[in-house]
């Protein structure tokens, strides 16, 4: 009867230790029954799976993804957990996120949301309006071009600088701009002329220019005087260097002597 008894007891004693085991598994979510049940010893790592714990997600607890000891079939792309919707309930993106396609890797690391080195635009659904606005990323500083709100006219999504500016987009005369300051103005060896760059350059670039004499300030010889312009070739007649009294605007010849 002893015998029976101690039997017995053994047996009542391994089914808790088995159910105290399993339960401990469950809560670490390394449990969930049948053939889907993982097999731990002491020297498991996490590591050693299919998703390394790195940074941020070797801090949280088991259960946290391994909900309902669930171990099988737990996602491993970002935003499957980082969700409103989703099974696990991981941070997810607020409302004020830009709008992208889902992968949020191509922007973010393990370590924290905040670090975001570079935006990998390819994911950014949308007009760069739509986030360079000065509120959600950096928009136009106060000194920018007048111009309309298509970055993507003169701008490139590796860097501010080095903008190939589309004119059309931009508004207001080019001396607006074209001071010195905001953008490129005149340079020093510069004939003397009206502020209106309009008439004689294009937004092409600056050379060849088709000079509007209308625009010149002062007399031909100041400018056709063989350095800034061409001025009197070696076989021209001797006269004074009224270059207006003779030709006009239109070309050297014919001349009226």
């Amino acid at each position: 009867m002893k015998t029976k008894n101690n039997t017995e007891a053994q047996g009542t004693g391994w089914l808790q230790l088995r159910l105290a085991l399993i339960i401990l598994l469950m809560l670490c979510g390394l449990y969930t029954g049948g053939s889907t049940a993982l097999e731990i010893g002491p020297d498991f790592d996490h590591d050693d799976t299919r998703f390394p714990l790195d940074f941020k997600h070797a801090l949280v607890r088991c259960e946290a993804c391994h909900v309902q000891a669930i171990f099988i079939g737990t996602p491993t792309q970002c935003a499957r957990c980082h969700s409103l919707s989703g099974r696990i309930k991981a941070s997810a993106p607020t409302s004020q996120h830009i709008r992208v396609i889902g992968e949020c890797e191509v922007c973010h690391t393990p370590t924290v949301w905040t670090d975001v080195f570079r935006v990998d635009h390819v994911a950014v659904i949308g007009s760069c309006q739509g986030c360079h606005n000065g509120v959600i990323a950096e928009g136009k500083n106060p000194r920018h071009v007048v111009s309309g709100n298509t970055c993507d006219d003169c701008h490139n999504t590796i860097t501010w600088v080095g903008a190939r500016y589309n004119h059309v987009g931009i508004t207001g005369n080019c001396i607006r701009c074209h001071n010195g300051v905001i953008a490129e103005g005149k340079n020093p060896g510069h004939i003397l002329s009206a502020p209106t760059c309009e008439d004689c350059h294009s937004t092409r670039r600056w050379e060849p220019a088709n000079v509007d004499h209308a625009a010149v300030i002062g007399t031909c010889f100041s400018c056709h005087n063989g350095v800034i312009a061409e001025g009197k070739n070696p076989g021209h007649i001797p006269s004074s260097n009224a270059c207006e009294l003779c030709h006009n605007t239109s070309g050297w010849v014919p001349a009226n002597p």
